[in-house]
């Protein structure tokens, strides 16, 4: 089965995750980037992420893993690792084919 945003999102909070709680996205001031990369790494999906107007918007890699209940999304690299979405996107999809 493809995830999607929505059945990740589902999925965490039926596994007790509040990572895609509204005040835990409004605290980081979290948006979701809608592709999804799947392969036979895992689940990979992105997110931003901008504290104030007078800092940049950047990028975050996330892994979706039912496996690990609560702790079912986990950054992968370091939390605002990227400047721009491809080039977080270009890593997801790379961590996606990688075995």
């Amino acid at each position: 089965m493809k995830n999607t945003l929505a059945t990740i999102k589902r999925e965490s909070a039926e596994l007790g995750s509040h990572f895609f709680d509204k005040g835990a996205m409004r605290f980081f001031n979290s948006r979701l980037i809608e592709h999804i990369h799947e392969g036979p790494g895992g689940t990979f999906f992105i997110t931003s992420e901008q504290f104030d107007e007078n800092t940049p918007r950047r990028y975050t890699v996330r892994k979706f893993d039912p496996s690990k209940g609560r702790e079912c999304v986990e950054t992968v690299g370091e939390f605002q690792q990227y400047e721009t979405s491809r080039a977080a996107h270009k890593a997801a999809g790379r961590l996606a084919q990688t075995l």
